[in-house]
């Protein structure tokens, strides 16, 4: 990932477009294209990668297995995945499920191409190259640009593997009662973040290595999909206030045991395991565990209470859940957590962060929300100078309250001192960059934290809309891919493949990619930017005045873009000033924003910039 845009780019001017015809139909596979006739309809990277997989077959059956095993490689899709390519494919096509004349269901087994193949001379190809081609048997040639593809696609999604890294995968519950997952979960949490402190080693986010919990995976996968050398496993045993600990460093490809372990203790206890945990796993990886700079304030060890510490582990674990109850419990259990220490730094940070993320959503009232999580944080660093998750959130009230990006940036590199390793402190950090226009490092911090957290498609999706804004659509469009092989139903990403499409001239294939977004919100957004370009004011009219009465108090920032997208400069900085009162988060992308750029000679712009602390 972290050299993909680049490679890719490069690899353009030099590489075979391996352009075939499929019956009539030209297919071109890395652009993820396939026109006949004027005809022209883009597919999805892993949609064109079945219909590469059915063209190397040569009129063979292939089996479902088969194309699961080969495009989505080691990913965990259903076969509703495989039958909502396969439905696409049909659909670029216009070809039938009932009466297939391009691709042939075969029950119970799988599917075929119908159509002969036949190769391309391509331009940039040497002659005598080029007529080998053109000699060539056709089902030579298939397997020739398959194979080409395939591998081409295995080339650019690769990344270097560091011998240092590893993901701590989650710990099985073996209790009798297999009531502790909150316990089990919230220890392998809590060694990870032991782990994230050490300077040399890069360890997966718990978003991605989560993901196999409760999945007997190959080893060989879980490294490849995580891009770590090792993992660390293990289990707990618990059994009222005594607890069994059993843990182990393996590495990803071939299944060593570079160290393993087991401690029973008592509850109590469980604070020192994680901590031998953390620097026996350094050891083996010979790294040595360190928090960065030398501070005269030690580090605080947590808390010897073993009911706050419970607690604690109960609030992690419903935080996670991204639902309104599931967050109130959470905050109580946060509650209960600092009632039973009141010393104990990280539950304030805890509770900071679901008291903010609870405004964020409406389900406290967000100014409240916004002075207890302050109260909160200040309380936790005060508690703790060295507690990274305090500077964390700290960074967040001040980018997402105050609205001022400079000071939650000084806040966050004080986060990431204390834990370099920590992929959230990445993410948040691209963003800070991004407010303050600093867009091509900022798309360096997102491929720096989808190395540590691969398997979060939103990332993909911001990580898009950077490559969209600075005109790089290719790599916008294979971001966009990544995004929806993990979710196919992941939202922004359809919307924000439509505006890369309007970036091209490509006008209808961007109507066509906006109909597809499944959350309404930027689905209504996008057809008002698509029915605009398509010289549709009528239609882009109604749209935008159904986002209005639907939106008007949550994505005043998105009614913006739509009125700077259209040139119509006073209804947009009225929606702009609206989003400013409303401490809109969207604002973050105010200086880099395509949308807006018609508005940047105004003398409103800068007096925004201003207002929001925003170097010009």
């Amino acid at each position: 990932m972290d050299h993909e845009p680049q490679s890719r780019v490069a690899a353009s001017s030099t590489r075979l477009s391996h352009a075939f015809f499929v019956g009539d139909w030209l297919v071109e596979p890395e652009l993820n294209r396939i026109q006949r006739s004027g005809e022209r309809a883009h597919l999805e990277p892993k949609v064109m990668e079945v219909l590469v997989c059915l063209i190397q077959a040569n009129g063979d059956v292939v089996s479902k297995e088969q194309l699961i095993r080969q495009v989505w490689q080691g990913m965990f899709v259903t076969d509703d995945v495989l039958k909502g390519s396969i439905w696409q494919l049909r659909k670029a096509f216009q070809d039938h499920s009932k009466h297939p004349k391009v691709i042939e269901t075969i029950p119970k087994s799988g599917y075929r191409l119908l159509l002969p193949v036949r190769g391309v001379e391509e331009v940039k190809v040497p002659v005598s190259h080029s007529r080998i081609l053109a000699l060539a048997g056709a089902s030579v040639l298939v397997l020739v640009v398959a194979a080409a593809w395939i591998g081409y696609k295995h080339t650019q999604m690769g990344t270097a593997v560091s011998a240092a890294s590893v993901a701590v995968l989650p710990f099985a519950d073996l209790s009798p009662n297999h009531d502790q997952e909150y316990f089990s979960d919230g220890l392998g949490e809590e060694i990870l973040d032991h782990l994230t402190k050490i300077p040399k080693l890069r360890v997966s986010a718990r978003t991605s290595a989560f993901q196999f919990k409760g999945k007997n995976e190959d080893l060989r996968v879980i490294g490849r999909m995580l891009n770590v050398a090792n993992v660390l496993e293990g289990s707990v045993r618990r059994d009222v206030n005594r607890v069994r600990i059993s843990a182990r460093l393996l590495r990803t490809d071939d299944g060593v045991n570079l160290w393993s372990d087991s401690y029973e203790r008592d509850f109590k206890d469980v604070f020192v395991v994680q901590d031998h945990i953390a620097r026996a796993v350094a050891s083996a990886l010979q790294l040595t565990l360190q928090t960065g700079k030398p501070t005269t304030t030690p580090p605080t060890p947590g808390t010897t209470n073993p009911e706050s510490y419970e607690a604690f582990l109960h609030a992690l674990y419903f935080s996670h859940m991204n639902d309104r109850e599931s967050e109130m419990k959470a905050l109580d259990y946060a509650n209960g957590a600092i009632q039973f220490d009141p010393n104990y730094a990280p539950a304030y940070a805890l509770r900071a962060s679901i008291t903010l993320e609870s405004g964020g959503m409406a389900w406290m009232d967000p100014s409240k929300a916004a002075e207890k999580a302050r109260r909160d944080t200040e309380k936790a660093i005060a508690l703790d100078p060295n507690l990274a998750d305090g500077y964390q959130v700290l960074s967040r009230i001040q980018s997402e309250v105050e609205l001022n990006c400079r000071e939650a940036e000084i806040s966050l590199e004080r986060a990431r001192e204390l834990a370099p390793g920590d992929p959230e402190n990445l993410g948040r950090g691209a963003m800070l960059a991004r407010c303050q226009g600093r867009q091509e490092e900022a798309i360096e911090l997102l491929k720096q934290e989808l190395l540590l957290d691969p398997l979060r498609p939103l990332e993909y999706v911001y990580l898009a809309q950077d490559l969209r804004d600075l005109g790089r659509h290719e790599e916008a469009v294979v971001a966009l891919g990544k995004a929806l092989d993990i979710n196919p139903n992941q939202i922004m990403a359809h919307e924000i493949r439509g505006e890369v499409y309007l970036a091209q001239g490509h006008l209808q294939e961007a109507l066509s990619e906006m109909e597809k977004e499944p959350e309404s919100i930027f689905h209504d957004l996008g057809m008002a930017l698509a029915h605009h370009a398509l010289g549709q004011s009528q239609e882009s009219d109604s749209a935008l005045a159904k986002f209005i009465s639907q939106h008007q108090n949550d994505a005043a920032y998105q009614v913006a873009q739509v009125y700077g997208y259209r040139g119509e400069a006073d209804q947009a900085f009225e929606w702009l000033n609206r989003a400013y009162s409303q401490h809109d988060p969207g604002l973050d992308w105010l200086k880099t924003d395509l949308k807006l750029r018609s508005l940047h000679k105004d003398p409103r712009y800068a007096q925004l910039l201003k207002s929001l602390n925003l170097p010009e």
